[in-house]
């Protein structure tokens, strides 16, 4: 079969993901829950993984990073855990038209129980999020800016530069879902000024699934969302308060976290060359659907994601099409239903085609053959 599935999964793992895992498993040990070599040896390999990705994204001192099931777990701590912070107070909180329902149901969530307003920052003609656009939606009640990195629906990429400089002069939290950018692009959290980030560990990062983390600054106050035991403070009944201990309640996935660690390293040696082919077969794909009758296309940018339906058959009908032709796409609303609002698709949905490390030119080619080919049945 022809994966062009890879925003939902990728189809690609490392071999190092595998020999890291398999290792793990046929030795299991719950990391510092015992003081026997194994657990031991489990704890030492999932610092190593969580220094390592703190490395990578460009994180100082101020900066932990918490091992989630996740990016929904991660989205869900970082909304809940700082938001709640506020729960007797009116506050304001910008997000975007991008957001996945990660972040948009636990917003609403919030909302429905407390007094936060939310403001929805829509793209512009080119589909593009204006910084502009969210410096000029800021309170003096505003106490957090959601932004998607890159949409999993249109590709679109947002300048998260400039918005990180805008929400740190006005002192606002800032959080960045990256499920859909890390491992295609470089992200600095430091240097955008991101107070809270969150990822996916099995799309780009090449990781199993069950994996994700978010990255916080310590500065912040972040309420934990699970409780149960941490292998510290054992005696007491009241939750650990330190990071990571507060967050990472019950055993933790250490087969998923240290394959993970495997394959986001694997990644960054070969960011390049995986951001070439992605930007290479994505602009093949748009230039593509774009010289054939009867498609809409909604996507521009070559990220990686590009969204389209064709004349008046529905997204799932031309899904089922392609996968009778060996061909994964993904089809619907892809959980995303603020931006299909915007672009009139929300009955509809759209066709989601997203290329990964391992599709090439022949790939592309034979998608765009068969739908084509849908013009002359």
């Amino acid at each position: 079969m022809i994966y062009l599935d890879n925003a939902a999964t990728s189809r690609f793992k490392p071999r190092r993901m595998f020999d890291e895992m398999f290792k793990q498993l046929s030795y299991s040990a719950n990391p510092g829950r015992g003081g026997h070599n194994d657990s031991i040896d489990t704890a030492i390999k999932i610092y190593d993984t969580r220094s390592m990705l703190k490395s990578l994204l460009g994180c100082d001192k101020r900066h932990e990073l918490i091992f989630t099931s996740g990016c929904t777990e991660a989205c869900n701590l970082a909304i809940f855990g700082y938001l709640l912070n506020f729960k007797n107070q009116h506050i304001d909180v910008i997000y975007t038209s991008n957001e996945h329902n990660s972040v948009a149901r636990p917003l609403y969530c919030l909302k429905s129980q407390s007094d936060v307003n939310l403001i929805e920052i829509t793209p512009d003609g080119d589909g593009n999020i204006s910084p502009s656009n969210i410096a000029s939606a800021i309170t003096a009640d505003t106490k957090l800016i959601c932004v998607n990195h890159i949409s999993n629906v249109t590709g679109n990429m947002t300048d998260i530069f400039e918005i990180g400089k805008i929400a740190k002069s006005r002192n606002v939290a800032f959080l960045v879902d990256t499920a859909q950018s890390l491992g295609h692009v470089s992200v600095d959290v430091a240097e955008n000024n991101i107070d809270f980030l969150v990822c996916a560990g099995h799309k780009g990062l090449h990781g199993p699934q069950g994996t994700g983390f978010l990255v916080y600054d310590t500065r912040h106050n972040l309420l934990p969302i699970r409780y149960g035991g941490t292998g510290t403070h054992s005696e007491s009944l009241e939750q650990p308060t330190a990071p990571p201990d507060a967050y990472e309640s019950g055993t933790v996935n250490g087969a998923g976290i240290i394959g993970l660690g495997a394959s986001a390293e694997w990644t960054h040696q070969n960011l390049a060359k995986i951001s070439l082919n992605s930007r290479y077969l994505t602009g093949e794909l748009l230039y593509g659907l774009k010289q054939i009758r009867n498609v809409k296309l909604y996507s521009s940018q070559t990220t990686g994601v590009v969204s389209f339906n064709f004349k008046d058959y529905s997204s799932t009908d031309i899904g089922d099409y392609l996968n009778d032709r060996d061909i994964a796409v993904r089809c619907g609303l892809h959980c995303a239903p603020l931006i299909h609002r915007q672009l009139g698709t929300l009955e509809s949905g759209t066709v989601r085609v997203s290329v990964g490390y391992n599709n090439s030119i022949k790939d592309v080619h034979a998608l765009l053959k068969h739908i084509d080919d849908l013009n002359r049945q």
